[in-house]
């Protein structure tokens, strides 16, 4: 095939051109540092195991870049991971870097704070807890509550082996019985009062306040 040094000149200069502007644009801007606060997000939990306490979800971070690269980030193109893989049962100590910080191209981390992490992990537990359901108001005049059922009755909740051995029920949304003169019946969720627990099973119960007028057998 014969050289053609020529051919498409035109495209070549465009490109060219286009390619020294960007150049120039990028070198014109001046290189800046900020701080920002970010999430920190935690990978790679042996199954075995769960955080306990109030572990840390925000960490501060000083990244350096063009002003108009980091005139462009957006909330969560920032953002803190933490690899618990090598983690064990009991209080560690965790140390973290810019190496852990994602952040986008032309974005330099400089420096995280806090750079050490206090973390206690405990084994998981699983276990079942009855369903307690929240009944608000009063019936009609001349009715009362005669009974209130759960359908699951017990609902299974695991997390860190303290705050599930402190758990004993589960608690549902409240369900109005307010003016009613028979049998309510509703799906409401059902929940935990501690955030280290969570539910293994339903999230969701079907309520029944059996109504009936007062004084009928």
């Amino acid at each position: 095939m014969a050289f053609r040094p020529f051919r498409r000149l035109g495209l070549k200069i465009a490109s060219v051109v286009l390619a020294a502007l960007i150049w120039l644009v990028v070198a014109g801007e001046q290189i800046v540092e900020r701080g920002f606060r970010i999430p920190l997000e935690f990978s790679n939990l042996p199954a075995e195991l769960e955080l306990a306490g109030d572990p840390p979800t925000l960490v501060d971070v000083r990244v350096r870049g063009s002003s108009g690269a980091l005139g462009r980030l957006t909330p969560g193109e920032l953002v803190a991971i933490l690899d618990l893989r090598q983690a064990r049962a009991g209080p560690r100590l965790f140390h973290l870097s810019g190496s852990d910080v994602r952040a986008p191209f032309g974005v330099d981390v400089v420096h995280v704070t806090p750079s050490s992490l206090a973390i206690t992990f405990e084994p998981s537990a699983t276990k079942q807890v009855a369903v307690s359901p929240v009944v608000e108001g009063e019936p009609a005049a001349g009715f009362e509550v005669r009974k209130v059922t759960s359908d699951p009755a017990v609902v299974v909740v695991s997390g860190p082996t303290t705050a599930v051995r402190a758990t004993s029920e589960a608690i549902t949304e409240p369900v109005s019985v307010a003016g009613a003169a028979s049998t309510v019946t509703e799906v409401v969720n059902v929940g935990v009062a501690d955030p280290a627990v969570h539910l293994r099973s339903a999230e969701a119960v079907r309520v029944t306040v059996t109504i009936v007028r007062r004084g009928a057998q």
